[in-house]
């Protein structure tokens, strides 16, 4: 009865509203920090630096996902799995140190295997991404970036799995505003050739702030251990083996929008790519919040109640009403102030893409409606339905539907694509979590989701109004709306 009683009470609306709020608040500073950040980039690179940017970083992120094998995700578990994952048992201190001396030792060849293979990749990179060889030593050059960003990854998986999330997320802080603080001047001194150094200054940092965190995270006397080699490799064939299946989701998302970002360079520029980017950057900061507080609070709430499926129903649904009343505002308001923020946080060459920040802000709107049940086959251990799921299924209609829409519309196509990708991502896990799961959405957050989703799709119509007065005269009313609807079933849920 008590263990029921206490389930009852981590699940509850207000346990689930304290802990999107604790964990939301690190990172609406570092969202203002990345801000901040867009915002010099743009008035000192302009649309086609930006362009750049984002080539190097998201072709350098591809390789990097194909040499660190998964071993984030992987490294996670097998922390938790040490240090007593449900905190029903005291953390075994040989078990974490166990674990975390050999997470490093496979991190440290990973880490140098994505430098060598950078290296080695350098001008086929450059050709694959820029059509020529001006880029080599750029890429060769970002080889230490490599290096450095597959090992602050592993430090931050292993701060992750100890659950020290207030360490974890003053690191990430500090990292962003070096990012800050040492990039801007390099930007402004030279221009295009400040970006590589500012990615590497970057990794170097965030790497030391991960390292120095984790030192005082782990317990006394983990620091050395001496591991006997069959446990080694043990350990490190799981991490590997469960790695590899977990990377090939990521790989396969990483290079789809490596893929996208060449087709939108090959049919339109450079220019076109650094506009989608900071389109891109604007709506997911926008609700980055809501994001990484569900994946940091709900994922961890799922899994524990993940062998009940009328328990994890009810998690779900009650996931489903708290992130619909929090973003169905948060959509309508980016829809309607899109031209300001377009304006404060970039500069007038990107007024351009105010339509696609609206058709992605309806997009985003319908990711947070998929975002509940697209966890839900992870959390129960399936692996190859997430990875049908997420990786061939989610992939290859981000794929397709980003190619035709911007070949058909432009820029505002791949927001057409967005919402595309997202309604058939809510209606494919919706029948697969049903039918594998037994899953089934309550008629009362069925009935709240329709309610949302009525001002949100009106607010949108109203921005292709002819009359402006009248489309933001009409765009504040429903956002008024939708802020006290919201209000009112946020404050009587959490009465309960």
């Amino acid at each position: 009865m008590a263990s029921g009683t206490t389930d009852s009470q981590e699940n509850s609306y207000r346990s689930i509203m304290r802990g999107m709020s604790a964990f939301g608040s690190v990172q609406v500073l570092q969202i203002v920090i990345n801000v901040v950040r867009g915002k010099f980039v743009a008035l000192l690179l302009g649309p086609e630096g930006m362009g750049i940017s984002q080539l190097l970083v998201s072709s350098t992120n591809t390789l990097k996902q194909v040499a660190s094998c998964g071993l984030p995700l992987s490294i996670v578990r097998e922390v938790a799995a040490a240090r007593g994952a449900d905190g029903s048992t005291e953390p075994t201190t040989l078990d974490v140190a166990t674990v975390v001396s050999v997470a490093r030792r496979v991190v440290r060849y990973t880490a140098l295997g994505a430098m060598l293979l950078c290296i080695v990749c350098s001008g086929l990179l450059s050709r694959i991404t820029f059509d020529n060889n001006m880029y080599t030593w750029s890429f060769a050059a970002l080889s230490v970036m490599m290096l450095f960003s597959v090992l602050s990854d592993g430090e931050m998986s292993l701060l992750q799995g100890l659950h020290e999330v207030k360490r974890l997320s003053k690191a990430s802080l500090v990292g962003a505003l070096v990012g800050l603080v040492a990039g801007v001047p390099l930007y402004w001194a030279f221009g295009y050739g400040g970006i590589v150094p500012a990615m590497i200054i970057l990794a170097v940092a965030t790497w030391a702030f991960y390292r120095y965190n984790m030192r005082r995270a782990l317990p006394a006397g983990t620091t050395t251990v001496s591991v006997p080699h069959s446990l080694q490799w043990a350990i490190a064939r799981r991490m590997l083996s469960l790695g590899v299946v977990l990377m090939a989701g990521t790989v396969l998302t990483t290079l789809v929008g490596y893929l996208v970002n060449m087709w939108v360079r090959a049919l339109g520029s450079v220019g076109d790519v650094g506009l989608f980017q900071a389109a891109n950057t604007i709506a997911g900061q926008y609700v980055a919040v809501v994001f990484t507080a569900m994946s940091l609070d709900y994922f961890p709430r799922l899994s524990a109640a993940i062998s009940d499926n009328a328990r994890m129903t009810v998690i779900v649904n009650r996931q489903f009403d708290l992130v619909g009343l929090v973003i169905a505002p948060l959509a309508i308001a980016l829809m309607l102030t899109a031209p300001l923020l377009i304006r404060v946080l970039t500069s007038d060459e990107f007024m351009a893409v105010v339509p696609l920040v609206r058709w992605m802000a309806l997009g985003l709107f319908l990711r947070a409606m998929a975002y509940p049940l697209g966890y839900i086959s992870f959390a129960k251990g399936d692996k190859k339905l997430y990875f049908c799921l997420e990786g061939v299924f989610g992939c290859s209609v981000m794929l397709v539907a980003n190619c035709l829409c911007y070949w058909a519309w432009g820029l505002v196509g791949l927001g057409v694509a967005m919402v595309i990708v997202h309604a058939l991502d809510v209606a494919a896990y919706y029948i697969v979590n049903h039918r594998v799961y037994g899953y089934r959405i309550d008629r009362s957050t069925l009935r709240l989701m329709l309610l949302l989703s009525l001002p949100v799709l009106l607010t949108f119509l109203a921005t292709l109004l002819p009359d402006i007065r009248l489309g933001y005269t009409l765009m504040t009313l429903l956002l008024l709306l939708t802020l006290f609807v919201s209000f009112r079933g946020i404050r009587s849920r959490l009465r309960n």
